[in-house]
């Protein structure tokens, strides 16, 4: 029985060895790429200091081309979006930026199923935040949703689990899509017909929204964050438009903080312009650039930048 013992007890020991080398491992390996997502987000929470920021999903990381803004605005310009994110990943890095410096003016790109709808487990966005646990405030992130990831987090393994293959790839054989320009990622193509039935959104009115809480916390803690900021919402065109009353929220915030939003879902131009497209919520990298020329006049004529 004590041999079984000493055993049971050498095999954890060796897991736990195993599970630390691994997780310092993959840490310092990750901290060094500066190719593809994992380089675009080391520069994003570790490095970037510009003074016009986009947040955001995918919509955003599509659709805001921020070499068009600096050039036309003169201002430094990333595109901080990020497919399949929210508002818990926007705090987080908000947070790690605010270690550096503040920037001027955010743009937030709102996707309500993301931001504050309650649709989906939201587990889901705390991938990205994983390998940054450490960071101040991030750890309370992942506590807020789930209060069982204080102890799963305690394994470098499980902080690694979703990427370190694709990052041990891209490091050692430099293979990655590249990081965009100034993080922005256009979408080459034309309107892809297939996707317009697959991912139709409602346009019923009369439809109940159901709001998460805890997305709502995170948005009032974002305010919070940037008060010293100019900070401005935009909703970017949809190919099918979009119910206005999904939009509420965001309103009531803008009123009560002093901001605005900036609504393109319904524009005419856009709606159901195939040309402008990739799929029913993207643009492509036409649509893209000529929204951005529609936001730049928006910009300047509400004098966000003076």
């Amino acid at each position: 029985m004590k041999k079984f013992i000493c055993k049971i007890g050498l095999f954890f020991l060796i897991i736990a060895i195993v599970d630390v080398v691994f997780g310092y491992t993959m840490g310092a390996i990750t901290k060094r790429i500066d190719i593809g997502g994992a380089g675009r987000d080391n520069y994003i929470c570790d490095k970037m200091t510009d003074d016009v920021l986009i947040f955001g999903s995918s919509r955003a990381e599509h659709h805001y081309n921020a070499q068009m803004i600096t050039d036309s605005l003169g201002v430094s310009c990333y595109n901080a979006g990020e497919d399949g994110s929210g508002i818990f990943l926007a705090y987080g890095r908000l947070l790690m930026i605010l270690e550096r410096y503040t920037p001027k003016t955010i743009i937030y790109e709102v996707t309500p199923s993301f931001d504050y709808l309650d649709v989906e487990d939201n587990h889901k966005y705390l991938y990205k935040l994983k390998r940054r646990y450490d960071r101040p405030g991030i750890d309370s992130i992942f506590w807020d949703i789930d209060p069982t990831e204080k102890y799963k987090m305690i394994s470098g393994m499980y902080r690694h689990n979703s990427s370190f293959l694709q990052n041990l790839i891209v490091y050692l054989l430099r293979m990655s899509t590249d990081n965009g320009i100034k993080g922005f990622r256009p979408l080459i193509g034309e309107m892809d017909t297939m996707k317009i039935a697959a991912e139709k959104i409602s346009d019923d009115s009369k439809e109940v929204y159901v709001y998460d809480s805890l997305k709502i916390h995170y948005l009032d803690k974002f305010l919070e964050k940037a008060k010293d900021m100019k900070l401005v919402f935009v909703v970017s065109p949809l190919w099918y438009g979009q119910d206005t009353l999904v939009l509420e929220p965001i309103k009531q915030i803008c009123e009560k903080r002093n901001t605005f939003i900036i609504d393109f879902s319904n524009s005419p131009k856009y709606v159901h312009n195939n040309e402008y497209f990739k799929d029913g919520v993207h643009l492509n990298a036409r649509g893209a650039d000529e929204f951005t020329k529609d936001l730049i006049i928006e910009l300047r004529k509400r004098k966000v930048f003076e």
